[in-house]
């Protein structure tokens, strides 16, 4: 099987779960991380990961290519215009962050690190994976180039 396939297989079977794991309890924004009162303390990425900037900063090529795999791997849950409302978004707890709204509040060694390592870890325990397995670390760059675009309905 070649590294496609098995990457559309995981793409498939990762939709798949998150559609599951949506049905199965409710939203409960007074627990989640960013709740409204929480923007202001969010955590500074660890060392590995400070002071990073995305080498693809405002390069058109590079967003049309980041809004691919952004299409392909994260709007199943942060919703095709980033708005955390995804097909499989309805009932994930805490919800899908409003990718949208939040970006511009966030630096780029940030979303670098929330990407790369997910959510499954404090403060955050939320149900998105880390990609730093499945994405090269120039994927993840394109991917925050888009989500640099992203603007609120």
């Amino acid at each position: 099987m070649n590294s496609r396939t098995r990457y559309l297989l995981f793409l498939f079977a990762f939709t798949g779960f998150m559609l599951v794991l949506s049905a199965c309890s409710g939203p409960n924004p007074e627990e989640s991380f960013f709740a409204e009162e929480e923007l202001d303390r969010v955590p500074n990425p660890p060392e590995e990961y400070a002071g990073r900037v995305n080498p693809f900063s405002d390069d058109p090529e590079a967003i049309a290519e980041g809004e691919l795999i952004y299409r392909a791997n994260c709007s199943s849950c942060h919703g095709l215009t980033g708005e955390g409302d995804g097909p499989a978004s309805g009932n994930l707890d805490p919800p899908a962050q409003n990718l949208a709204e939040r970006h511009t509040n966030l630096s780029d060694a940030y979303l670098f690190w929330r990407i790369s390592e997910g959510g499954l870890m404090d403060p955050f325990n939320s149900l998105m994976p880390g990609w730093k397995g499945l994405m090269n670390e120039e994927n993840i760059w394109l991917v925050i180039a888009y989500i640099r675009t992203l603007i609120p309905l």
